[in-house]
């Protein structure tokens, strides 16, 4: 059965009207399960109508529940193709599944050769890859060995775990390179080379975009706001993303969005997730330090953010 509420939300267009549907939401005195199906960056909407601290930590409190059953992304689940043996373990998106993508696992090495090689090292080759008439951004985490592969049987591949952190990010509404497969390459139980393939999105990254000798353009309030709601939403869901430079948020279409997720943690807690959180603010902090034109964008953001922070000084 349809819920009003959502239905209601949805039919909302403009600001003002969303932020009076959540004041009226607030006075009929809605349950906290009503909010909480909200991308989290719309909490600061209930924060400027004074919501009690106990609804807040309640509706985060739900959509940690719910984070929970995002673990079956690794398993046979609706709208994935799931295929398993001795040697590999396959999880495809099925909107994505074409025979360019099914060649592209098939040999997916020879389609990184034979690619435009990014980054290459000891753990890790980033590469696009072009299968027919589609591109597509590989990461492949190499193998180091027997007892790496004897260490990741007994925990997810660095390729699930990924994985399972794009499909968070999407799932509380960050934009993300979204990934169309994960590829494991097995012997029974013990895992060796792994595989995350994304779309491949046109685009520059942050630092490029807003500094580096750029002329400050008429899209760089926007695009600062929704940078700006990727880490509002971020801290609301209890995430640590890791390496918050410049280079990991991309811009296409003056639509930002968040990359490289090797390191991005999600914490049950506040409390432990709040030791970690200054590093993370504290890392996106120096891309704007020396940056003049972009760093009024950013500083209202930082400041905004860091209230929970013992010492903001230290940003």
């Amino acid at each position: 059965m349809p819920d009003p509420f959502l239905q209601k939300w949805h039919t909302l267009s403009s600001d003002s009207q969303k932020s009076e549907f959540i004041y009226q939401a607030l006075l009929a005195n809605e349950r906290p399960e009503h909010f909480a199906q909200l991308p989290p960056k719309f909490d600061r909407l209930l924060e400027a109508h004074n919501a009690p601290p106990e609804l807040l930590n309640e509706v985060q409190r739900i959509r940690k529940q719910k984070e929970l059953k995002l673990q079956e992304c690794l398993k046979p689940r609706t709208g994935f193709s799931y295929q398993k043996s001795w040697f590999q373990l396959a999880i495809t998106d099925q909107r994505d599944e074409c025979p360019e993508l099914s060649n592209l696992l098939t040999e997916p090495d020879a389609f990184i050769r034979q690619g435009h090689i990014i980054k290459t090292g000891k753990a890790t080759t980033v590469a696009v890859a072009t299968s027919g008439k589609k591109q597509y951004f590989i990461k492949r985490y190499n193998s180091r060995g027997f007892l790496y592969s004897l260490t990741r049987s007994l925990i997810p591949s660095r390729a699930a775990v990924t994985w399972y952190a794009a499909q968070l990010l999407e799932s509380i509404g960050v934009p993300t390179a979204r990934p169309v497969a994960l590829l494991e390459k097995r012997w029974g139980p013990l895992k060796q080379t792994s595989f995350v393939i994304h779309e491949y999105v046109v685009s520059i990254h942050a630092m490029k975009y807003f500094a580096e000798g750029a002329e400050p353009q008429p899209e760089w309030p926007v695009v600062a706001k929704e940078i700006d709601d990727i880490l509002y939403t971020l801290k609301r869901s209890l995430i640590i993303h890791g390496d918050l430079k410049g280079q990991n948020f991309i811009i296409q279409n003056h639509r930002p969005l968040l990359i490289d997720l090797d390191s991005l943690a999600s914490y049950p807690c506040s409390s432990t997730y709040l030791r970690q959180y200054p590093k993370d603010l504290a890392r996106f902090a120096r891309n704007w330090r020396d940056e003049p034109q972009a760093s009024p964008f950013f500083t209202p953001v930082i400041n905004q953010l860091s209230k929970d922070i013992v010492d903001p000084s230290s940003l």
